[in-house]
């Protein structure tokens, strides 16, 4: 059995009920800044309960990975993570995998966030004089279409993070 920090690649597409709407109701959704997080297609959403840990939590990195991403804003792109600042919660799990925070997109910015994530992967790894061939990443992205949401899954190394996630195309949704 290999171990989790050396897979290749792995992907896995899976039905979610989630979507901008029920992710809107959620009690971790800051009604304050309602307004302004309704306008993103580009959410930072936290894991619920991790192991024997109730709440909800975000990777170690995502403070970095948001700020990353508002740099990256434009037109096309607007970002913004869905919890308060009092309620935001790192989850630290010591790992030679860069953990993403789950986010949740429309569909027709996939290839421009898939291309954002890879950025800031090859930066972060740059930054710490890693291979990317050596070093895995796990992320969750799910993507909204027309009232149907699916959960992509990746989980492997970084060097072939962008060209898998680039093979989802529209018949993940047929």
């Amino acid at each position: 059995m290999k171990h989790e920090s050396n897979i290749e690649k792995m992907i896995n597409v899976l039905d979610t009920e989630l979507s901008f709407e029920t992710i809107y109701k959620k009690d971790y959704m800051p009604k304050e800044y309602e307004k302004e997080i309704r306008s993103a297609n580009i959410l930072l959403i936290p894991n619920e309960n991790f192991r024997d840990k109730q709440g909800h939590f975000f990777p170690e990195c995502t403070d970095e990975f948001f700020s990353f991403m508002k740099e990256q804003e434009n037109e096309n792109v607007k970002v913004d993570i869905c919890i308060s600042d009092e309620d935001f919660k790192k989850l630290e799990l010591h790992a030679d995998i860069v953990y993403v925070a789950t986010m949740i997109v429309q569909w027709g910015v996939l290839p421009i966030v898939t291309g954002i994530i890879s950025a800031y992967l090859y930066d972060k790894l740059k930054k710490s004089n890693k291979s990317p061939k050596e070093t895995n990443t796990d992320v969750n992205v799910i993507v909204e279409k027309k009232g149907k949401s699916k959960m992509i899954h990746y989980q492997g190394s970084i060097d072939n993070f962008e060209k898998t996630m680039m093979t989802i195309d529209d018949t993940i949704f047929k």
